[in-house]
């Protein structure tokens, strides 16, 4: 799995660190400015911590994006600007919305008008497609809460119930396969997932180790261990077919491949 790294005074993926870093150079080429990013230091980057403080959105740990590293406090300051503070405000959020936004920032606000969260972003990541799978299946409500255990399960710091069954459907998710919401339930779509990975046969954890095998977060296999691997197009995706004890599944970017022993994989592009 992932690690959390150090930025300035906090501790983000690394992900949201490039994406800061891309947010600055940004605000340096606007001229003019300051740039503030206050993050949550590692005391708080776990249950204890957001239980202790919540930080502005007051959430509580399953429901936060604190101990995954991908929220963080932004600020823009206006250095040369004429107005009264309450405009200065105004055109300071709007500066900060317009850079941040492009970027993959989330803000916490629905509007970019001051108030006690107007600082809050999020950096999504990888799980922004996650929660526009369920708002595009009209399960709006289990959106945040798969995208809080999913993040927290990339950096182990999911602390609640069925760790391992969250892992699993997280991993599928990291594959582009949509497994439904990440809520530890081993439901139909995520038993049909593993299924057609080949790993239906498994103990739960040694599906969850050759999800990680597969999605790269994993040692690399011993001599006779089961051959996993995953590969993606910028393209229009070929055809597949395999036999033997070969297995795939198509992922939103690619194909899922296991090999047991001896089989054949074949992919057609375009017309024959």
């Amino acid at each position: 799995m992932d690690s959390l790294v150090a930025y300035r005074s906090s501790l983000v993926t690394t992900d949201t660190a490039e994406a800061l870093r891309a947010l600055e150079r940004a605000g340096s080429d606007v001229g003019a400015v300051r740039f503030q990013n206050k993050g949550v230091p590692s005391a708080q980057c776990s249950w204890a911590g957001v239980t202790e403080d919540a930080g502005p959105t007051g959430l509580p740990p399953h429901l936060s994006l604190r101990p995954s590293g991908r929220e963080v406090y932004l600020r823009v300051s206006l250095l040369d600007y004429q107005g009264n503070e309450e405009s200065r405000r105004q055109a300071e959020l709007a500066l900060l919305w317009s850079l941040a936004v492009p970027l993959g920032f989330v803000p916490w606000s629905r509007y970019p008008v001051p108030g006690a969260t107007d600082e809050v972003f999020h950096f999504l990541g990888p799980w922004a497609p996650l929660g526009d799978f369920l708002q595009g299946e009209g399960r709006g409500e289990e959106a945040w809460p798969s995208i809080c255990s999913a993040a927290q399960c990339q950096v182990q710091k999911w602390e609640g119930p069925r760790l391992t069954e969250r892992s699993v459907q997280t991993h599928l998710h990291r594959l582009g396969i949509h497994c439904g919401p990440v809520d530890g339930l081993m439901g139909e779509r995520t038993l049909s997932s593993i299924r057609a990975l080949g790993l239906g046969g498994l103990e739960l954890q040694e599906v969850l180790i050759q999800l990680q095998k597969l999605s790269g977060h994993a040692p690399k296999k011993k001599e006779g261990e089961r051959q996993i691997a995953h590969f993606s197009t910028d393209g229009p995706l070929p055809e597949a077919f395999s036999s033997g004890l070969v297995h795939t599944i198509k992922t939103k970017t690619g194909y899922a491949v296991a090999a047991d022993g001896p089989g054949r994989l074949i992919l057609l592009f375009g017309e024959s």
